[in-house]
């Protein structure tokens, strides 16, 4: 059984003849998903090793087109929501997981409304591509996203777990209550790990915007997650995977996603916000489970908001890429970080790429492509731009090439799942699976971001932008010869690409020192192969940096 939901949608898949998948000779079985995945994206280009490259021109501007038609058609293609009024007041991602296309239309997927998955994902993918462009309408889509939720999702103070985040709900409903709609689940039953993730989402709105009600909803979330935090084991996490709000009923024991929830209390910590001392040992529990258990056992157990899942030995994806993107940010975590990184990036590659729903492979033309967990092993852009990710970053540590040609190939197989109005194809191989709103334009994009970190010189040349952080910044300004923002952490890592030398680097006002020496904050430039600067500035305090020209 398959967990995320089939319609039908119209694309052009080449027919088989009536033969079962078995009896089509291997070769034969793996041209025909070449066919199809063109059919239903792009006729594919070749470099003289046959492997694939971006379809658009110039290629070394593909990956920041990808980026720019995705938010573009969530700008200017995205249709409300059918009605009645109130609902149809709003774009179709206010209350659907996905979009179909039938007759050249964009309708919405009624299975379910992610909640929990989306407004995380798209924050995290509109702050990154803000400080990447400058552009902050797109921060105005996804605060206006929150507001919704936290305004009309969210539990009564009355109920077991209060003030906290619904993760998901029936599709079309304009208050969430829980996704019910398939017989799943019940009333008010939600996933803790992505309500964590939710609190998360608030409180760097409040850092961003200063807006007290973000701060406020994050420390409630807080609160009532150390008040039922427990020690973790194999059988049981430090939170149950899924809970009913309402009685506090228990309806599956074991996850693994808690980066979210580790990194919320990190911020309260930092801050001085809140119930700090429970938040910090809350944190030594996270820690002692993820590292004994889901680490050790390959259990990384679950991630998604409409999977029944109730196991400790079931797998996802996503729970794992979680926690290794988090890693490379945060490695005091892991003591041996550097030897389980590339330990987890094989689990994806053993678990994922490997397996595949309906003989579709792991490999075309040089990209591994990734599914997305035990029982849903359909092959997915979002699930493959993690991947990308994952190992861009650590080439960019190992300076092992394997790992650069891993991302290269596989990033460029996502920049295939869009259309040239950023329309996504989510899962090309695969027949009617429905295009995701939280996969294609959170998860998905976001990814770019670390990859741009990891190897600047995909970034488009001749242009300034800042390519990652792990923390929000704020009042991002570019012009030539200068850019500017505002952290709003303390300590942090930047990394930025620019087409000027950096004569002048100022943090607050003062001027920073081009080395980076353990307490001190500084700055280290790479000129690249095209005339452009890599700048990777580290930071001990708060302050505008500017970097200049003169």
């Amino acid at each position: 059984m398959t967990l995320r939901n089939f319609f039908t949608v119209p694309l052009i898949c080449i027919s088989l003849a009536g033969l079962s998948q078995e009896t089509i000779p291997e070769s034969a079985a793996a041209d025909s998903m070449k066919i199809r995945f063109q059919q239903n994206t792009h006729t594919v280009v070749l470099d003289g090793q046959a492997k694939i490259v971006p379809w658009t021109k110039p290629a070394s501007n593909a990956y920041d087109y990808f980026l720019r038609q995705r938010w573009n058609f969530i700008k200017n293609k995205v249709p409300n929501s059918p009605g009645p009024a109130p609902r149809s007041d709003y774009p179709m991602y206010y209350f659907y997981c996905a979009f179909r296309v039938k007759n050249d239309e964009v309708i919405p997927d009624h299975w379910m409304n992610d909640v929990g998955e989306k407004v995380p994902n798209w924050f995290e993918s509109a702050r990154l591509y803000y400080a990447y462009s400058g552009d902050s309408t797109v921060m105005n889509i996804v605060e206006a996203l929150a507001d919704y939720a936290l305004e009309h999702g969210m539990s009564p103070t009355t109920f077991t777990w209060p003030r906290f985040p619904y993760t998901a709900t029936n599709a079309g409903e304009i208050d969430f209550k829980g996704f019910t709609s398939a017989g799943r689940f019940v009333q008010h039953e939600i996933q803790v790990d992505h309500a964590a993730e939710m609190g998360l989402t608030f409180y760097r709105l409040y850092q961003y915007n200063g807006k007290v009600k973000y701060r406020d909803a994050a420390i409630s979330i807080a609160n009532t997650l150390v008040s039922k935090i427990r020690k973790g084991t194999s059988s049981q996490s430090p939170w149950p995977y899924r809970v009913v709000m309402e009685s506090g009923t228990i309806t599956s024991e074991y996850g693994a996603n808690w980066t979210g929830a580790y990194m919320l209390f990190d911020h309260l910590i930092r801050d001085v916000a809140g119930s700090t001392r429970n938040y910090i040992q809350a944190q030594k529990i996270i820690k002692e489970f993820v590292l004994n258990y889901p680490l050790q056992t390959g259990y990384w157990t679950d991630g998604h908001s409409d999977t029944p899942v109730n196991s400790n030995t079931y797998k996802s994806n996503l729970s794992a890429s979680n926690f290794k993107l988090f890693l490379f940010d945060f490695p005091d975590f892991d003591p041996q970080w550097k030897s389980d990184i590339p330990k987890l990036i094989k689990w994806t590659e053993d678990n994922f790429v490997s397996r595949g729903a309906g003989g579709e492979p792991g490999n075309m033309w040089g990209a591994n492509i990734v599914s997305e967990q035990d029982e849903f092993l359909v092959k997915m852009d979002y699930q493959t731009a993690r991947y990308a990710a994952e190992c861009a970053r650590w080439y960019a540590i190992s300076g092992d090439e394997a790992f650069r040609e891993k991302a290269y190939r596989s990033l460029n197989w996502v920049t295939y799942c869009s259309d040239e109005h950023g329309m996504a194809f989510e899962s090309p191989l695969s027949k009617d699976v429905s295009n995701w709103w939280s996969d294609c334009y959170g998860e998905g994009p976001r990814m770019f971001y670390h990859v741009f970190a990891a190897i600047p010189e995909w970034a488009p040349p001749g242009e300034d932008h800042i390519l990652y952080s792990a923390g929000v910044l704020k009042d991002v300004a570019y012009a030539k010869g200068r850019m500017s923002y505002s952290p709003t952490v303390a300590e942090g890592i930047e990394y930025v690409k620019i087409s000027f030398k950096p004569e002048k680097i100022m943090l607050g006002g003062k001027a920073v020192k081009a080395s980076i020496d353990r307490g001190k904050s500084g700055y280290r430039v790479k000129k690249l192969d095209n005339g452009d600067y890599a700048v990777t500035i580290n930071r001990l305090t708060k302050g505008k940096v500017v970097i200049s020209e003169k």
